[in-house]
């Protein structure tokens, strides 16, 4: 996993925050059902985390949750 996905999944993940929700709470919801809107669009995360690999994601969101 590269240093720039794990700069590009914290990035996602504050702007949850900043947005008022628990990142991940929302990002396993997109993960389970590929439903954008589980991302805020503020700060880029809804652009941002198409372009990522879900596996890395998985793998970034279990350290998350740890």
């Amino acid at each position: 996993m590269s240093d720039t996905s794990r700069e590009i999944f914290e990035s996602i993940a504050s702007s949850l925050r900043e947005a008022g929700y628990d990142p991940f709470s929302q990002i396993t919801g997109y993960l389970q059902t590929g439903d954008l809107t589980y991302i805020t669009r503020s700060g880029d995360a809804r652009s941002l985390i198409v372009k990522m690999d879900r596996t890395e994601i998985q793998k970034l969101l279990a350290e998350l949750s740890s």
